[in-house]
């Protein structure tokens, strides 16, 4: 409704213009162009064919015009249906994407292990694919683990809190969905490139005897009165991580990076258990 008027307006204007190059503009250009003694001295024939000579040169103008206005209008077209086409696309993936985390999220909760390790594996291919997935996926990732195995174990849990730690199996063995869980977490995990938010993921009071976490994304993560005896840091970034009261008893650190905004259990000395320390910090400790 409201574009009817513009549309008239504009047909009007367009046929205006037409019946103007074809009975009045030919003439008026004629008279500018030519000199009135002259004009009046022109055979009708040759004022005829000047006359037409000039209406047919303003109609090619105005063809030209048309031509390239059709062009443009085309090209924007064609642009606007590649902008539909990609919006669309992206539209479908992200439904695709929203519907593989669901399906993957419900099979974390599956007895099966086999099940659950598809879904830890679904999870990791999506943060792979999607970015702004990542953080959601580390967190669902770190509360099964917190769930999974928690510390201290329960009653019925084969190794107990007080089970020497050289008969704990590794954690691969005793409970491979967590393993393959840190796993995700560990590459998924916060990094420095998040300076202008304070990313963490949170494992307090998870039962970590054993685990793999060599070359771990751990930075801000809080492993707070985690039990980490015999796991494998090698190589982990424990920036800003927050370590207080952690159990960190024959634990491999060797070369797991640290810096002035990693929290220690109390009167841990870390030169000595081979970490690097960084001069520089990451920004503020972990709370």
């Amino acid at each position: 409704m409201l574009r009817s008027p513009r549309v008239l307006a504009a047909s009007i204007l367009v046929l205006g213009v037409l019946l103007g190059c074809v009975l009045v503009f030919p003439r008026l250009l004629l008279k500018v162009d030519v000199d009135r003694s002259r004009l009046d001295r022109m055979a009708p024939a040759e004022y005829a064919k000047a006359v037409n000579e000039i209406r047919t040169t303003l109609l090619q103008g105005i063809g030209g015009v048309v031509l390239l206005a059709g062009v443009y209008v085309t090209w924007r077209q064609l642009q606007e249906n590649i902008q539909a086409g990609h919006e669309q696309r992206d539209l479908d993936r992200q439904g695709q994407i929203t519907e593989r985390f669901t399906r993957a999220v419900e099979q974390l909760a599956n007895e099966r292990l086999a099940i659950q390790l598809g879904g830890i594996s679904a999870l990791d291919r999506i943060a792979a694919e999607s970015p702004r997935d990542r953080k959601a996926i580390v967190d669902i990732l770190a509360a099964a683990i917190r769930t999974q195995s928690p510390w201290p174990p329960p009653a019925q849990n084969p190794f107990p809190a007080d089970y020497p730690i050289a008969k704990v199996p590794p954690m691969r063995v005793r409970a491979p969905s967590v393993q393959s869980a840190l796993n995700v977490v560990g590459r998924w995990g916060p990094t420095p490139a998040q300076e202008q938010v304070w990313p963490t993921a949170d494992l307090t009071d998870a039962d970590l005897r054993m685990a793999n976490l060599e070359g771990a994304h751990l930075w801000r993560v809080r492993l707070h009165r985690a039990n980490l005896a015999g796991a494998n840091l090698s190589g982990a970034d424990l920036r800003g991580a927050d370590l207080t009261e952690a159990v960190l008893v024959e634990a491999d650190l060797q070369e797991a990076v640290a810096d002035a905004t990693t929290w220690w259990p109390s009167g841990f000395q870390p030169l000595d258990a081979g970490v690097v320390v960084q001069r520089t910090s990451s920004g503020g400790g972990a709370t």
